[in-house]
């Protein structure tokens, strides 16, 4: 058999109707040289049974853990089983937009064989608040990113891993510390080691929102948040902290949490805690929270913290 160019791997969990609705999508491209690999998390065999039955026309790998492997090792096992040239990881419940999405993304990397990530335009589908949005990267927002890849910290510009297609080559897995912060964490890394990535400006993903998902409900978790975000801090370095937008960042994560003494981050985490950061928590905590959730104000107090506390970064 001949190495396929694209492996499309399938982290599985019981949603049957969720994956038929991709594995439907997929079956419907108009590009063809691809294999399916499906790691399956469940703890039964609802996925295997069903497969059983699915008539796929086109390769199918499939791979029930022994264990396990929660989100998001359960998405590294795919591109360990894989054998692609590149590597496109697609959710259960997320789908192709059209027939010409694969086609798309390879046009993409024909087109530009230097780069090694390429990210797509995406419709987001909020079943929670039931709505649903396209999501597009701006030609300011791409340069942006070029600048500094600590403008993920603002926003998620790449969307969720379905948007993304990777180079097999690329050295970097998804880390398995990270649930909520898992995706934009993944991005800052491969941009921080000046991996190269691109933006397709065509929707061609669907991407579903529902309150199953882990981060759905690790959204407001303080104990994930805490931890979560103090693990990428001992990534991307104190150096981080001279940029405004990862000062900013952390001001936000404390803010809404309304952190107030260090003794509350050990709780979660057992690492230490900048000086720069711990002068944070210490200079909110002189300010009404009432004034902090103003939003024009908590970004004044924020700058004049980051100022006072330069020498300190």
């Amino acid at each position: 058999m001949l190495q396929p160019y694209i492996s499309i791997c399938i982290p599985a969990y019981k949603r049957i109707a969720d994956l038929e609705r991709l594995l439907n999508s997929i079956a419907e491209q108009t590009y063809k040289n691809f294999e399916v690999v499906i790691t399956d998390d469940s703890p039964d065999d609802t996925i295997k049974d069903f497969l059983t039955s699915y008539n796929a026309d086109f390769p199918l790998l499939y791979f029930k853990n022994e264990q396990a492997l929660g989100t998001p090792e359960n998405w590294n096992e795919g591109f360990r089983k894989a054998n692609g040239l590149w590597l496109k990881l697609m959710h259960d419940d997320d789908y192709f937009a059209t027939n010409e999405s694969l086609s798309k993304f390879v046009s993409a990397i024909e087109a530009q064989p230097n780069q090694q990530v390429f990210y797509s335009a995406f419709m987001f589908e909020d079943a929670v608040n039931n709505k649903n949005q396209v999501v597009k990267c701006n030609a300011y927002d791409q340069y942006l990113l070029k600048f500094s890849p600590y403008h993920l910290l603002k926003r998620n510009y790449f969307g969720n891993p379905s948007c993304v297609i990777i180079k097999r080559t690329v050295p970097f897995f998804y880390d398995k510390r990270f649930k909520y912060i898992v995706d934009f964490a993944y991005y800052m890394e491969l941009l921080l080691n000046n991996v190269k990535c691109l933006y397709i400006d065509d929707v061609l993903i669907h991407v579903g929102q529902n309150e199953g998902q882990v981060t759905h409900y690790t959204f407001k978790n303080k104990a994930v948040q805490m931890y979560e975000n103090h693990v990428l801090f001992e990534k991307i370095g104190s150096k981080a902290l001279k940029n405004i937008l990862a000062f900013d960042y952390y001001w936000r994560i404390y803010r809404n949490f309304q952190i107030q003494s260090i003794e509350e981050i050990l709780e979660y985490y057992d690492g230490s805690i900048h000086p720069a950061l711990q002068a944070m928590i210490t200079f909110q905590n002189k300010l009404p929270i009432s004034l902090l959730r103003v939003g024009f104000l908590s970004k004044i107090f924020m700058f004049s913290c980051y100022c006072f506390n330069r020498r300190l970064l």
